[in-house]
């Protein structure tokens, strides 16, 4: 393929990648990566509102363009085609305005090459593209190639496809805008001042859930053992579930009360982190602080590329499965993973983190 690193002079440079917080927590280095490789690239991102807090204030995106997701939605359901068609046409004028060289979609749905169609791109590229929206690129790039244990490895494979470096992989994660102290006032939770471990124990997808009571176990030998107070983050969706933890260890139950911001600056604080496959535990990896992540039915990397990170995965013969479990629900990949393994993984974390706070 040709090489689109070594044509660029001043272009501009279209990154779509709506939503899912650990996606745009992980693909973040793309926009870095992008931009220092060549002068005078100038370059937007498209992320869905909701999610856009996350890259405010990135320092090489020039442009965020954030998307109201919910907006469209309702728009589309409540029948007012007229009003939705405007909102289109008001976004095309929008990315149109730059004149794009290339447009990358990141995330490979119909909804994100939309976007790159809309922006009327000469060059769309789309990342494992499926839902039909490969007939809205001019070139689909696998994401099933490539150094498949480095975290960001699909993101890592499409810029060397296109001529561009794909290290050093700094993941990006904004400041909240309101300072600590507002946001602790807000939960009644001194996080700034306290030492404490965040659990991140949820996902949508059940199978990748880790048992209620190995997070127990875990939270009381923290505790013992490096006194940490337990935080647990989350949706709110799973705050009943959160209860069970909470109730028989003590821990400060944030499920659910949170806005994202917020979350983001209790894990920026935290003095480790566990969690399952989420984006709150990508988080961990970006601000270097411990961090163990549990996978299971999905393994979407085993090296973090930093010393503070250790992923536990389980090979089994089934694995990973995704979303097509063949254990009859018993999920055994993470019920394999014993809360002794957890501890004995954090050891020489804790010790690293303690050697880096001395100097």
């Amino acid at each position: 393929m040709t090489s689109i690193a070594t044509t660029m002079r001043e272009k501009s440079v279209l990154v779509v990648r709506l939503g899912d917080i650990g996606d745009i927590v992980i693909s973040s280095p793309v926009a870095s990566l992008l931009k220092h490789h060549k002068q005078n690239v100038k370059l937007t991102w498209v992320i869905e509102s909701e999610y856009a807090p996350l890259l405010m204030g990135h320092p090489d995106i020039d442009r965020l363009i954030p998307w109201d997701k919910q907006r469209w939605i309702n728009l589309f359901t409540s029948g007012k085609w007229l009003t939705l068609l405007g909102e289109i046409r008001r976004m095309r004028k929008r990315l149109r305005q730059q004149n794009y060289d290339i447009a990358l979609d990141l995330q490979g749905l119909l909804k994100s090459s939309f976007f790159t169609w809309l922006s009327g791109a000469r060059i769309r590229i789309g990342l494992g593209s499926k839902e039909g929206s490969y007939w809205l690129v001019t070139k689909t790039i696998s994401r099933n190639i490539g150094e498949q244990t480095q975290i960001g490895s699909e993101y890592r494979y499409l810029l060397s496809q296109l001529g561009f470096p794909d290290s050093p992989w700094q993941m990006y994660i904004a400041p909240p805008q309101r300072s600590t102290v507002s946001i602790s006032k807000a939960l009644n939770f001194d996080y700034g001042n306290e030492r404490y471990v965040v659990f991140a124990p949820f996902t949508t997808r059940r199978e990748k859930r880790w048992p209620i009571k190995n997070w127990q176990q875990i939270a009381l030998r923290i505790r013992g053992r490096y006194h940490l107070k337990t935080v647990i983050i989350g949706g709110q969706d799973y705050a009943d579930i959160a209860n069970d933890i909470a109730g028989a260890t003590g821990a400060i139950n944030l499920v659910g009360k949170t806005r994202l911001d917020e979350a983001v600056d209790i894990i920026r604080h935290a003095s480790l982190l566990v969690g399952v496959a989420t984006g709150f535990t990508h988080m961990g990896h970006a601000f270097r602080i411990p961090t163990i992540a549990l996978f299971g039915p999905s393994c979407p990397y085993s090296f973090a590329g930093i010393e503070t990170s250790t992923i536990i995965y389980h090979q089994r013969f089934c694995s990973p499965c995704r979303r097509n479990p063949t254990c009859n629900n018993r999920y055994d990949c993470m019920v394999e993973i014993k809360p002794d393994e957890v501890l004995s993984e954090l050891k020489p974390l804790m010790k690293i983190a303690a050697e880096h706070t001395k100097h």
